[in-house]
């Protein structure tokens, strides 16, 4: 198939590197625009860095605590690269995440073993001349996968599955992962018996949806934080899965957020320049929960090109998660990754491995024992106290 500005890429293994990286990025100016529409699957690669709003920001890096986590109030959410993470860390740990939030994602293990190229010309990242993501389903390979790993156990039982609340989110006009990528994770998410909200009506470009978005809902481009609207009001994506997840909520804080948002180390649970992860990544922090308070739990995973060294705290503030949270006491952990490239692991988009370019290669990298997921994991072991 000829692509737009990719062919010659293809030819090396770090050029189909870059192209998915994307897979969760943006273009670096309008005159990338073309560009961008052939290597996004997350979000965002301005360059310039954002103050937070609404929320503290702590510049000394602190350690991740422990705190008082109500176990069936355990969430995974991400968007694009971070969508297909998400939809691994659910998947493999199920026992411990309650739902998830997907965002432009796709099916489990969707890349397979065919590394960065299958990751391309399969899921996303890959976009045509005809303005549509590339795409093959990977379903019934994907599902195989799952299940013989169930069974084998190197995840938890697919069983856990039945009966979870998932929210999907496929833009009408996202030309970066093609809508029928999501219709196939919606397939299998019904297929093992999870309860399933499904907005794909919204003539949204690529991107995470929030009513802090800054983009108009059908602009594709940096920084991928879109904004749409439903019977003439701002939609709010967040609302609707949270309120699939935990009930009904208490008003969300278009104010000043009593909740602290700080900066963790993530180097104590394995994160280095090899697993492309960053020394430290985002916590907020409700008053309630610092507190000694029963709270909830939503580790929320980043595209491609979203990594704080890009866009400062552009993804942890315009995502719509921390107004939420702080009134409905969620501990919400944003980890981060960094770009990285040859001879470590080739990710120069600062994705998350959901093709298995940890440590170069880690055909595990949708396992428990996978290398990114693992540190990801144990991220969410301090915070629950999961053992």
């Amino acid at each position: 198939m000829a692509t737009i500005s990719l062919g010659a890429r293809l030819a090396s293994a770090a050029s189909v590197a870059f192209c998915l990286a994307g897979c969760g990025g943006g273009s670096a100016s309008a005159d990338t625009a073309a560009a961008a529409r052939s290597a996004t699957v997350g979000a965002s690669s301005v360059t310039a860095s954002a103050a937070p709003s609404g929320a503290s920001q702590q510049a000394t890096t602190v350690r991740l605590q422990r705190y008082k986590i109500d176990p069936a109030k355990v969430f995974v959410a991400g968007i694009s690269s971070g969508g297909f993470a998400a939809v691994q860390m659910h998947v493999a740990h199920s026992a411990t995440f309650k739902g998830a939030a997907v965002y432009a994602g796709g099916v489990y293990w969707c890349a397979g073993v065919g590394g960065a190229a299958s990751a391309l010309a399969n899921c996303g990242g890959l976009t045509l001349p005809t303005n549509q993501a590339s795409y093959n389903s990977t379903l019934i390979a994907s599902e195989t996968y799952l299940d013989t790993q169930s069974a084998l156990g190197t995840i938890d039982p697919s069983t856990n599955l039945r009966g979870q609340p998932v929210y999907l989110w496929s833009g009408t006009q996202d030309e970066v992962v093609n809508p029928l990528e999501m219709a196939d994770l919606d397939s299998e998410y019904r297929h093992y018996g999870a309860q399933i909200h499904f907005d794909k009506t919204y003539p949204a470009a690529h991107g995470w949806e929030s009513p802090d978005g800054e983009l108009a809902c059908g602009t594709l481009g940096s920084p991928y934080m879109v904004r749409c609207s439903a019977n003439g009001a701002t939609y709010d994506s967040v609302k609707t899965w949270l309120t699939m997840f935990i009930g009904p909520l208490k008003p969300r804080n278009d104010g000043k957020l009593s909740g602290a948002l700080l900066t963790f180390d993530q180097t104590e649970f394995g994160a280095s320049s090899n697993l492309s992860m960053s020394p430290t990544g985002s916590v907020f922090v409700p008053k309630a929960c610092a507190q000694g308070q029963q709270c909830g739990f939503v580790l929320a995973l980043h595209g491609c090109l979203q990594q704080a060294s890009l866009v400062g705290n552009r993804w942890v503030t315009e995502a719509g998660i921390n107004e939420w949270a702080d009134t409905n006491k969620l501990v919400v952990v944003y980890p981060d990754t960094v770009a990285s490239s040859a001879p470590g692991p080739t990710n120069p988009n600062g994705c998350f491995d959901w093709w298995g370019y940890s440590n170069q290669y880690d055909p595990n990298y949708a396992l428990k024992t996978g290398l990114q997921m693992s540190v990801l994991y144990a991220m969410v072991q301090r915070v629950t106290g999961r053992p």
